[in-house]
């Protein structure tokens, strides 16, 4: 009798990590909304936590400056992070960014719960000279920094003579058993988080002037009262699309009988950074904002177009809705391109693909002054043109672009990526034209969004069409809206009223029950802003997001 052969000893299970998706998030006992992914077999110790950038920023204290992330001490330049897409939103890997700091994470259930126990605010003091606005919160510990709607929370201990302090610098503080809340100063201020000895650091405060005050209710508020007398409407109600209710905030009218015009909201000279939806509105004297269009986030680049009194600020891109309008305040809408041209010496055009955008891709490209002075490369490899009077007047290389270049005011740059090779040496004849695929171009306001939702009381939805993925199109995430119909000109910013918040196709199908026979998506998820006298009354996940852009109703 043969022996039986011995087998080998089986080789471990090889067993992927699991990863866990999620929208429930609980960050020092507040209650949010936002995605978030876990990878890992601990539920006390994830091998990674993939968060969203606006969610750093805005719930737990990150900044961005210069290119850099930091928090706490530690910088790490953005673009070099591993990224993520989490819904609606860019993510980016932070397990071991939260757990240096002592933040304790872990899940129960379905929710994402981040805690860091509060610390003791120890002393204050003042910045000098060219930081006389900076006040520095001397701590025995980390904390988060939250901003909620218009309030910036801070996870502090105070005493009543330190609480007194702030309100001599015309703070309003709120003490909770572990938290310190200052009324009104999520948009007002910027902060840091510095570790070695552990401080947060508050720009922005200046001494004299009003105090902050907490927000008012809209309808109470004078700076909007008179408005409403004229006809403004400003509500909230409840749509139920299907089975879902939907709380939609929604504004307009008769514009002109009212006395408002509707205007793009932008930065002054330049098209690069963000800013939070009030430090748009406040220069512009708008009576309402909301976010405008998208953007990326990571560059802080425009990503569809913007024309503001005759000017084009950022080109549109992919064929995506816009809404355009002229000094009557009558909207239109409809898909747009712009198609621009370059000829050397009188010889054959070449395309140039996008104009003042973030949008990169291979091929030539066009930036002008209203991009700001200065140019820096979008991407890896990068020629250019300065073109100026009809020639060429220089080359840049790699070396010379990536040390930033000059825009001038009479100038055009014609940027070259993925090596597409150079259309032209100075010295040569050089003309530029440009149109658009059709009147919308023509007018002197143009704010890009999309998908294009309705036009003649239709819905014609069709994200493919406009370049969104199949991911984007399915997601439901909080929604802004521009539209018109019965009664005038409306902004609509919608939510769920009970869980799920609205998909493309439910935001049409609600805004054609609210009469609306035009409407365009705008820039939703955490972008989703309304603000009203220059106050914060809806987000679209509860903190204060920062935006490239906004639509405003300002006084005629």
């Amino acid at each position: 009798m043969f022996p039986f052969a011995q087998l080998p000893e089986p080789l471990p299970e090889l067993r992927q990590a699991p990863s866990l998706q999620g929208q429930q998030l609980r960050i020092d006992g507040l209650e949010l909304r936002s995605s978030w992914q876990w990878e890992g077999l601990n539920r006390s110790q994830p091998d990674q936590l993939w968060l969203p950038l606006e969610l750093l920023e805005s719930h737990l204290g990150f900044r961005r400056h210069e290119g850099q992330l930091e928090w706490f001490g530690r910088r790490q330049p953005l673009a070099e992070l591993p990224q993520r897409t989490l819904g609606d939103e860019v993510g980016l890997e932070v397990a071991d960014w939260l757990a240096k700091v002592g933040v304790i994470i872990r899940l129960d259930d379905q929710q994402l719960q981040l805690t860091l126990p509060a610390a003791d605010l120890q002393g204050m003091r003042r910045g000098k000279g060219s930081t006389a606005d900076r006040l520095v919160l001397d701590l025995d510990g980390p904390a988060l920094v939250q901003r909620v709607g218009d309030d910036l929370h801070l996870g502090v201990r105070s005493t009543a003579a330190q609480q007194l302090e702030l309100r001599r610098l015309r703070l309003i503080p709120q003490q909770g058993p572990d938290s310190l809340v200052l009324k009104g100063q999520a948009t007002r201020l910027r902060t840091l988080s510095l570790a070695t000895p552990w401080r947060v650091v508050l720009d922005g405060v200046r001494t004299g002037g009003p105090a902050a005050t907490a927000a008012q209710l809209p309808l109470r508020n004078p700076a909007i009262a008179r408005w409403l007398r004229r006809g403004l409407v400003l509500e909230e109600r409840t749509v139920t699309v299907g089975v879902k209710p939907l709380r939609v905030l929604r504004t307009g009218g008769d514009l002109s009988r009212i006395g408002l015009t509707m205007t793009p909201l932008t930065m002054a000279g330049q098209q690069q950074g963000l800013r939070f939806l009030p430090q748009l509105s406040q220069p512009a004297n708008a009576v309402i904002a909301i976010n405008g269009g998208f953007f990326n986030r990571i560059l802080q680049l425009p990503l569809g177009a913007l024309r503001q009194q005759g000017q084009w600020l950022s080109g549109p891109i992919l064929n995506r809705g816009v809404v355009a309008w002229g000094d009557n305040d009558q909207l239109q809408f409809g898909r747009l391109r712009l198609d621009q041209q370059l000829q050397v010496n009188g010889g054959r055009r070449r395309g140039l693909s996008y104009l003042n955008s973030g949008y990169v891709q291979r091929g030539l490209s066009r930036y002008t002054r209203a991009w700001g002075p200065i140019y820096r490369p979008l991407s890896g490899e990068e020629e250019a043109l300065l073109v100026q009077g009809g020639r060429v007047t220089q080359r840049f290389d790699r070396a010379s672009i990536r040390r930033g270049v000059l825009i001038p005011a009479d100038g055009d740059l014609v940027v070259a990526r993925g090596g597409t090779p150079l259309p032209a040496k100075p010295g040569d004849a050089v003309m530029l034209s440009q149109r658009t695929t059709s009147g919308l171009g023509d007018q002197a306001n143009v704010l890009g969004g999309g998908p294009l939702l309705m036009q003649g009381g239709q819905i014609v939805l069709n994200g493919r069409a406009e370049g969104f993925s199949p991911d984007f199109l399915a997601l439901a995430a909080p929604r802004t809206v521009v539209g018109q119909g019965t009664g005038g000109t409306w902004l609509l910013a919608l939510r769920g009223a009970a869980g799920s918040d609205p998909t493309l196709l439910e935001t049409a199908l609600a805004a054609q029950q609210l009469g609306l026979k035009d409407a365009l998506n705008l820039d939703g998820g955490s972008s989703t802003t309304v603000v009203v006298a220059g106050r914060t009354v809806m987000n679209g996940r509860g903190s204060a997001p920062r935006v490239h852009n906004g639509l405003g109703f300002i006084p005629l």
